[in-house]
């Protein structure tokens, strides 16, 4: 009898090892955050600016945050750190929420997010490169066009910033890119009104 207790304790014990093995780290999500403070506006005006769907390139367009080994053209995926929605959702929403003050101020109402169609101005940006190394820097690379409602360019330019990345960690990584992408914004906010002022 004592030896079936032993073995029964040890199968419990082999059970529970393997139990612990099962069992995966939790995954993280993540989101790009502007910063900025909620707006009101008791009457908006009524010229307005839609920011289009953001292209970024195919290694974005995964759920994985995507870090680079410094020094190297190598990328890691990360497994269990992974966006809380599309990057090119996320862009799109902080760049929204830095123009929009701005833009009011200028008499241009900034479109919600979802609006497809439609506008006085419509942004396009595209996005190069958006990613960063661990303990080094983030780095944002990107196209923008302003157009007219009938399509025509007004105006295009580049932008590119890098920002450090002041640890081995994904809340600092994202808090880095988050960084960059509201300097794109800020940046868009200097050079659109007087863009817009001209029509």
């Amino acid at each position: 009898m004592p030896r079936i207790l032993t073995l029964l304790a040890l199968l419990a014990l082999g059970l529970a090892a393997l139990a612990g093995c099962g069992r995966s780290k939790p995954t993280n999500y993540y989101l790009l955050e502007s910063g900025m403070p909620p707006v009101t506006a008791d009457d908006l005006p009524p010229a307005t600016l839609r920011v289009a769907m953001v292209e970024v390139p195919s290694y974005l367009n995964r759920n994985n945050i995507v870090s680079r080994v410094a020094g190297e053209t190598r990328l890691i995926l990360a497994e269990f750190h992974l966006w809380a929605e599309p990057v090119s959702n996320g862009v799109r929403r902080v760049v929204e929420e830095t123009l929009t003050p701005p833009l009011l101020e200028a008499g241009v109402t900034v479109l919600p997010t979802g609006t497809a169609n439609g506008g006085d101005y419509v942004l396009l940006i595209d996005v190069q490169r958006l990613d960063g190394n661990f303990n080094e820097k983030a780095v944002l690379e990107s196209r923008w066009t302003l157009l007219d409602k009938k399509e025509a360019p007004l105006a295009d330019g580049i932008f590119a910033a890098e920002e450090m990345v002041g640890g081995n960690d994904y809340n600092v990584l994202v808090a880095a890119e988050s960084r960059l992408v509201r300097r794109m914004g800020d940046y868009l906010a200097e050079k659109l009104p007087p863009l817009l002022k001209r029509r």
